[in-house]
């Protein structure tokens, strides 16, 4: 009995050292710790930018899909109306007639279609609030009476032949409504600069990547 003690008397330092030796090798010098989070710094700098392009790819689709959503509700529209599109009075907003002109139960329920998912404009966003005032983020393109806001584009202002009534017979390449654009402003795809949706009478979706007003028809 006594043997046995010693020994084990013996053994108990030994453990206490391993045990020692053990958390020491595992510990983190300051140094290697911040040499570490520079690394993962590095890594998410590098990959938030590819993340933030691919979530708007994801809503230039969601956008796409509205436009060309309006587009084809306004030609159902012109069949039921003797082949004319709903018209509004500007392409600024609010847009009470289009709104009430395409809503119901027997075109569309859906008040998100009206809006850009990438628009950050608080009056242009998505929200009950505006759409109960009619606020909606894309422009339309068939109005009766001339643009007046001076915040919107001189070319929208002033240069578009009004009043613009579109009808389902006219050409097919004709622009019907697009994101929201404004003089020396950056649009909502924030990757594009000056990128913007639009869809034409026949349902075409496209995107121009420069100045709208250049292709605009």
């Amino acid at each position: 009995m006594v043997e046995r003690r010693v020994v084990k008397n013996r053994t108990e330092p030994s453990r206490h050292a391993a045990t020692a030796k053990t958390s020491v090798a595992c510990a983190f010098t300051l140094v290697e710790l911040l040499v570490v989070l520079a690394v993962i710094g590095v890594v998410v700098s590098v990959l938030l930018p590819g993340i933030g392009r691919a979530r708007d790819q994801g809503r230039l689709v969601v956008c796409r899909s509205n436009l060309r959503s309006i587009s084809l509700l306004g030609q159902a529209y012109a069949g039921d109306h003797n082949g004319l599109l709903p018209t509004e009075e500007t392409v600024d907003n609010p847009q009470p007639q289009l709104i009430a002109a395409l809503s119901g139960l027997r075109y569309t329920d859906a008040p998100a279609i009206y809006y850009c998912p990438s628009e950050k404009r608080g009056d242009m966003r998505f929200s009950e609030t505006n759409f109960e005032m009619r606020n909606i983020s894309y422009f339309y393109y068939s109005f009766s009476e001339r643009p007046t806001s001076r915040y919107l584009s001189n070319f929208l202002r002033k240069n578009i032949c009004w009043p613009r009534v579109l009808k389902d017979t006219m050409a097919g390449d004709m622009w019907l409504a697009s994101d929201s654009w404004f003089s020396n402003l950056p649009t909502a795809h924030r990757f594009y600069k000056k990128g913007v949706n639009y869809v034409t009478l026949d349902c075409s979706v496209k995107m121009v990547k420069a100045s709208p007003r250049d292709r605009f028809r």
